[in-house]
């Protein structure tokens, strides 16, 4: 069915396109005075289409042929496909918008792909490593370190932690050194936190969580690095 949204659609296309008859120009004019943003999105259209063919130097029209054209329209629900079929000036440059925007969608998918964190053996750089950790009665937690050129970080996810008590959490290095990497306080919701210490990670051997009287609450061995 096509309805009045869809022919001010199609004369929009069209003023756009510059492909309006007489006859359309008077309904539109009509149309306007009863619907004033109409004006207002032809603007807006007319000033997207320049931009977009300012936008590279070297552009050239695409060359749409008929098996193209066909496919992109029969992807278009049954009752647009008759303006877009009265509109085919219009459709030629909406495909090279079209695959415009395909370009930076695949390019913006790129960086997502190739900063995966790296992998390797315990203490690769930005790599996570997961520990094997020791918990007191009640307490859940997990944790993965990262090695940095400038120190290293524990993340860790804790759950039955005493609500407002201290917990400091402590690497230990390979000569007894402790590194303090920062405090948390318990939550009765579960606690995601980052904590980082400045001691390389060949030279940690053991990290260690503490409540606030020293006692060691969860702890884990670090395998070498």
């Amino acid at each position: 069915m096509h309805t009045p949204d869809d022919r001010i659609e199609e004369l929009i296309a069209a003023a756009v396109a510059g492909d309006l008859s007489a006859g359309e120009g008077e309904e539109l004019r009509r149309l306007s005075r009863e619907h004033p943003w109409i004006e207002v999105e032809i603007d807006r259209l007319r000033d997207v289409a320049a931009r977009v063919g300012d936008a590279h130097p070297g552009w050239t029209d695409t060359v749409v042929t008929e098996a193209l054209r066909e496919r992109i329209l029969g992807g278009i629900p049954a009752q647009a496909a008759p303006v877009v079929r009265l509109r085919r000036a219009w459709l030629h440059p909406l495909v090279g918008a079209a695959c415009l925007v395909v370009g930076l969608a695949i390019g913006a998918a790129v960086p997502a792909v190739t900063s995966l964190p790296p992998s390797g053996p315990p203490g690769t750089l930005g790599a996570h490593e997961p520990l094997v950790v020791e918990e007191g009665s009640g307490i859940d937690l997990e944790a993965d370190l990262v090695a940095h050129t400038w120190g290293t970080e524990a993340i860790l996810d804790v759950r039955g932690l005493t609500v407002d008590a201290t917990y400091r959490v402590v690497f230990i290095g390979e000569d007894g050194t402790e590194y303090a990497a920062g405090e948390m306080l318990g939550s009765s919701v579960p606690i995601h936190c980052r904590l980082n210490a400045a001691v390389l990670r060949e030279q940690a051997v053991r990290l260690e969580i503490r409540d606030d009287t020293a006692t060691v609450i969860a702890s884990a061995d670090l395998p070498d690095a």
